[in-house]
């Protein structure tokens, strides 16, 4: 029987980011007009995810390093789609329904590049990281 292939952790993460942002991008905008016919609840749960996005965002403006700016850019779109979920909800508009879609596939495509980037730099000439 032939050996199968070895697959890394990064092609499963990014192939199951792929598959997410195919989902969203048929079916978003389904499920954000479904959840919107429980308001109170789907302002809850956008409110606590908004908050833990913003976490989350000044976890990586203090973490710094080299993907800093695609981790930042990433958790700004995340919050931008968030607000845009809450404004869909709380009064329904047909620019925030699509706004919300956009900055979530915004997000997960930078989220994708900053999975399959690699993140380590090389090393000094001298042995010691700059």
């Amino acid at each position: 029987m032939p050996e199968l292939p070895r697959v890394s952790g990064r092609a499963v993460e990014a192939a199951s980011i792929i598959v997410i942002a195919l989902a969203v991008l048929v079916g978003g905008r389904n499920v954000l007009i479904e959840i919107a016919h429980f308001p109170v609840v789907a302002l809850f749960v956008l409110a606590a995810l908004g908050f833990l996005e913003i976490l989350v965002l000044r976890r990586d403006v203090a973490l710094g390093g080299g993907s800093a700016r695609f981790r930042i850019t990433r958790d700004a779109a995340f919050i931008a789609a968030t607000i845009a979920a809450i404004a869909f909800v709380y009064a329904p508009a047909r620019w925030s329904i699509g706004a919300a879609v956009a900055g979530l596939e915004f997000a997960l495509i930078l989220e994708l590049l900053v999975r399959i980037v690699p993140t380590s730099q090389p090393a000094a000439p001298n042995g010691n990281p700059e």
